[in-house]
Order: structure tokens, then C-alpha cells, then sequence
């Protein structure tokens, strides 16, 4: 049964934290709309070029503009906690551990973690964890906490930490203009932190798609609970919504008329930023891996020229050793190369970019639901068998592994690939086939049928791999936790501390770091999530392995942290020692 990720088992309705079983949740259909007495409508803003766009839902189900968007109010609810979020990130704050159990925090603690463990700051904002982000534990300044804000051009209402409360209201243009003051790094950081509140509820997921990032907030007017999101689609717009009711409930209710708002607006499925690209797994790729090009030319009107080395950009005429041609429009991503082999293609493309290329490839994009479920699962396959090298993860356009389009990617699949950004299956073994099932492999034309007789991408997933769960790609999928290697490192850690802090730059690390299994690919770490991923410890190659990428952790914030030299050749002497 295919499952959608959960975190704390406690949580409220209030705080979006309980997640939904995916066989149990139906696909939405716009709802019957009756607001509560008194109640206001559903309200939808958002930060366009020309000013803030603010809709609300009539009760026959129709969207209509407000005639004064500057005077919606919201109470801030969850939503501050994104704020102090976006500091501790654009500063390189180390903030201390925070750990869960006290007596007095039992009621506050509740979304946070269970009593004795600790919680690190992206889950802490997925998960609503208020007493993580108080300013007071943090050590945040009334003065730094103003100059910051004021330095990135925010509203006024922002520059006063004492605002950082549930009750505060706001106008929400004032709240939309601050979303879009959130620095560039910590607007990406903060979005893929709040990755698994997307796909916490598969109704929602399959509506909304995996672009839009948001906190959920929940809060009262008067006797009325009110509830909502705010957050940035893909594009990094800025975006805020709210109704009558939990955030859990209102978004589950209202998540066909926000999609259909936003496509009647031509908000669907925006492209994602240059710093969000930018923060994308890199994907490296061998055009044409098992085909030999004989000869690559320049086409201009009229003439065909041999191509010169170095970035393509236009058209060219490819023609291979079996005596097939093709014509491609390159970008200057693609690079030719010329060596004993031969002409060469290769490319270094955003993981998006490059799942793109693959629906265009290996599927068809205009069949919207399949489309979607060949983008995860394309997405799925690189990042579970590509091993990783020099940064890159490295896959070659084969029909053995998956095929990638040479051409720029088409806007439909762009728009399947950006519906289900950063999402990816695991605890399974991803493949597909064009028109084959079997145990694992998923069927295109399968899932072509599915998607006409109205199933969404989900449940075509969880037909074809009913062992899987939809996950962040960038949390790492699953960790199988290795508890004995991670006590190993702690302890080890203490006796090294004599030699380690003689190294500029080292920076211990805390309990919040995790030690992972790797089902498969090349032993990494993750600086921002603190995550070791490696395949076995107990030889003394494993060992060196663990302790060369928790000296990337530990070096994370100096050059040290990225010399390769350095690094092995410490955990060398760690290990003798």
C-alpha cells in the first residue's frame, strides 16, 4: 500500500502534521460551499507584477475578485515561525539542540518530537514545533533581529520581534510583501524544508501538485476557528490563503477551487526560479550512450558546417555509425567533445530539466496524469541507481537505464515535471516499461488507461508499486536508521576532539545528526539536513568511509569541508588512531 509519509502520530488537525493514508484518500471534486453564519467566504491572495491578485469563492462556486484586496486581514498563526526560519538560515545560525520531554513543555512539545529526542530546524518547521523558534531560545536580539528585516527591505510590521505571535493580524498584502522579502537562499531553503507538508494528503497533493510550499496556519476569530496556508509557488510568488475551519480541513475543501483560481490567473504550474534551479541535484548525462555518432554539423539555412567542440546552441544534424540521422535544437548546456572514440555529447542538467527530457522521451506529455506518475517515477529511478561524482549525479541515455530527449524540453512536460517537483518514490526499486507490468515496473500504456478512466498520478503510482512511499527527494527518500554507527561516532567524536579542534575551521556536530543505510549509489552526506548515507561500517573501509563524511559535516562551513585531500586524508589518521 502505497503511503504518504508521517511524522509526529500526535499532531492536531490545527497544524497540518497528521498525514493520510493514500488507499484511504479520495481523489477532491469541487465541494458543495456553504460558509458558516457570518463566516468570510474562502479568500485566496496572491503577489502578482501588477500588486497583490485577492479572490474569494462565492457559494455557487465561482471565483470573484475582491474590490479591495489592500484591506484582507489574517492572523498570523503558524506563519511567523517561517520568518524566524528565513533569519536563522540567511545568518548561518547554529542554534542550540532542542529537546523534547520536559514536563512543563508536554502540551507545547506536542508537535515536535517524542519525550527524550530532539528535533533539528527543517523538520521543526514541517512540523509546526513552536518552541523551537522562540526568539528567546534562540538568543535572537530585538536590534540584529530589526536590522536584518530592515536590510532586506521587509515591511514595517516585521521589523518588531514582539509581532511573532499567533494573534498578531496583518494585512495580508503587508504579509505577501514579507514572503517576498524572505531572501532569495532562505525562500529555497524554507521551501524545501516544508517539502513533506505537501504530500502529506494525497487529495491535496494530486490538486495542487508538489510546486506550491506553504506553512499551514490555524487560528480563531472571536468563536470561529480560521485556518489556511501561506507560503510561494515554484516561481518563488508569494501566495497566502484562508476559510473557516482547520487548515487540514479547509485545504482538503478548497484545494479544486485554489488549482482552478490560479489557472484561470495563468499561475499553473510555474517554472521554478533561477536560485531554485539552481538548488536542484545536478544530473549528469551521456547523450546517446550506446548509439556512436559519426559526425555532428552546424545547420544554418542553407549550409551544413562540422561543429566545432564546446557548448551547442541552435540546430544540428547528427549522424551515427549505424547510418541514422537526426536533427536536434541544443542548448549550451550540451557540450560536444571529440576524442579517440569519437564525437561525444554530454550535458550537465537540473534534475527537473532533465525529468523533463525523459517524459518528452519516453512518454507523452499531453497525457497529463500519466505524464505525472513517468516524471516521479523518472525522477525515482536517478536518484536511487545514479552514483554521484564530482558533485554531478552521472546517468547515461540508455535504454538499459532511461532515454533523455536532446531537445529542450517541451512546455507540457515542463509542466509535468514541475507539477511534481521534488517528489519521488522509495523503499522500492522504480522501474517502467512502455507497455509491460510486472512486480515494480510500471506500464506506460498502463498508466495512459488509468489516466483517461480519471485515476491521478498517486494512484497510478500505487497500483504500479504498491511497496513505495511518495517522498521529498531532497529529504533522501527513507533512512534506515544505522543507531549503532551513529553512538560509534558520538563516542568517537569525544576521543577526537583533542586533534579535530587543532584544524581551522572544525565545528562539532550535534545529536541531531543521523547515520543512514545506502540501499545503493556512492556514500554521501548531506551538510544542510546533517544525514550520513553509507552502505556498512564494520570494516575498516566502511569505517573510513563514515568518518571521511562526517568530516565533511564537521568542516561543513570552511574550505576544509570541500578539500578531498584534506578530508581523507584525516580520516585516514582518525581510523589509525
Amino acid at each position: 500500500m502505497l503511503m504518504i509519509r508521517t511524522f509526529s502520530q500526535r499532531a492536531a488537525a490545527g497544524t497540518g502534521a497528521l498525514a493520510l493514508a493514500l488507499a484511504g484518500a479520495a481523489t477532491l471534486a469541487p465541494p458543495a460551499f456553504a460558509a458558516a453564519p457570518g463566516a468570510p467566504p474562502p479568500r485566496l491572495a496572491w503577489q502578482a507584477d501588477e500588486g497583490v491578485v485577492a479572490v474569494e469563492r462565492t457559494p455557487q462556486g465561482s471565483t470573484v475578485a475582491l474590490a479591495a484586496p489592500g484591506a484582507l486581514q489574517t492572523p498570523l498563526g503558524s506563519v511567523w515561525k517561517l520568518f524566524v526560519y528565513s533569519y536563522l538560515s540567511v545568518n548561518g545560525v547554529q542554534e542550540p539542540v532542542y529537546r523534547c520531554g520536559s514536563t512543563q513543555r508536554q502540551t507545547e512539545d506536542e508537535y515536535c518530537c517524542d519525550p527524550g529526542a530532539s528535533i533539528g530546524r527543517d523538520q521543526a518547521l514541517a512540523q509546526s514545533c513552536g518552541p523551537y523558534f522562540e526568539p528567546a531560545r534562540l538568543g535572537v536580539t530585538v536590534g540584529d533581529w530589526t536590522r536584518f528585516w530592515r536590510d532586506s527591505g521587509a515591511p514595517t510590521w516585521l521589523l518588531r520581534l514582539e509581532a511573532l505571535r499567533p494573534e498578531t493580524r496583518v494585512y495580508v498584502s503587508e504579509l505577501l510583501a514579507a514572503l517576498n522579502h524572505v531572501p532569495a537562499p532562505a525562500r529555497t531553503a524554507a521551501r524545501q524544508a516544508l517539502q513533506p507538508v505537501a504530500v502529506r494528503d494525497e487529495a491535496v497533493l494530486a490538486v495542487l501538485g508538489g510546486g506550491p510550499r506553504f506553512k499551514t496556519w490555524s487560528w480563531h476569530d472571536g468563536a470561529q476557528p480560521m485556518g489556511g496556508a501561506a507560503g510561494w509557488l515554484a516561481d518563488g510568488t508569494p501566495f497566502w490563503f484562508g476559510d473557516a475551519g482547520s487548515s487540514r480541513s479547509v485545504l482538503r475543501a478548497q484545494a479544486p477551487w485554489i488549482a482552478s483560481a490560479w489557472a484561470s490567473h495563468g499561475r499553473a504550474s510555474p517554472v521554478p526560479d533561477a536560485i531554485a534551479v539552481g538548488a536542484q541535484p545536478c544530473i549528469a548525462i551521456d547523450f546517446f550512450a550506446r548509439y556512436p555518432i559519426a559526425s555532428v554539423q552546424r545547420a544554418t539555412p542553407g549550409n551544413l558546417a562540422p561543429a566545432p567542440a564546446g557548448p551547442l546552441r541552435g540546430r544540428y544534424r547528427i549522424a551515427f555509425r549505424n547510418g541514422s540521422k537526426l536533427a536536434i535544437e541544443a542548448v549550451p548546456a550540451q557540450v560536444l567533445g571529440y576524442g579517440p572514440a569519437g564525437p561525444r555529447i554530454v550535458a550537465r542538467l537540473p534534475l527537473e530539466d532533465y525529468v523533463a527530457r525523459v517524459v518528452d522521451r519516453e512518454g507523452d506529455a499531453r497525457e497529463t496524469e500519466a505524464a505525472r506518475a513517468l516524471a516521479i517515477a523518472a525522477r525515482s529511478y536517478v536518484m536511487q541507481n545514479a552514483a554521484e561524482i564530482e558533485g554531478c549525479r552521472q546517468m547515461a541515455d540508455d535504454s538499459r537505464t532511461q532515454r533523455v530527449s536532446p531537445h529542450p524540453p517541451s512546455a507540457a512536460s515542463r509542466a509535468s515535471a514541475a507539477f511534481t517537483e521534488g517528489l519521488v518514490l522509495s523503499g522500492q526499486a522504480v522501474r517502467y516499461h512502455r507497455d509491460r507490468a510486472s512486480p515494480g515496473v510500471m506500464s506506460w500504456q498502463a498508466a495512459v488507461t488509468a489516466g483517461r478512466d480519471g485515476q491521478s498520478f498517486a494512484a497510478i503510482l500505487r497500483t504500479a508499486f504498491p511497496g513505495s512511499t511518495l517522498s521529498p527527494a531532497q529529504a533522501g527518500a527513507d533512512c534506515t536508521p544505522l543507531p549503532l554507527a551513529q553512538e560509534w561516532l558520538a563516542e568517537r567524536q569525544q576521543r577526537w576532539r583533542r586533534v579535530l579542534r587543532t584544524q581551522a575551521g572544525y565545528q562539532p556536530t550535534d545529536d541531531t545528526l543521523r547515520v543512514c543505510e545506502l540501499a545503493m549509489g556512492t556514500p554521501h552526506s548531506d551538510q544542510r539536513r546533517l544525514v550520513i548515507r553509507v552502505r556498512e561500517w564494520q570494516s575498516r573501509e566502511g569505517r573510513v568511509t563514515l568518518i571521511h563524511e562526517f568530516l565533511h559535516l564537521a568542516f561543513r562551513n570552511h574550505p576544509h569541508g570541500q578539500d578531498e585531500t584534506f578530508i581523507e586524508w584525516l580520516a585516514q589518521q582518525l581510523t589509525d588512531s
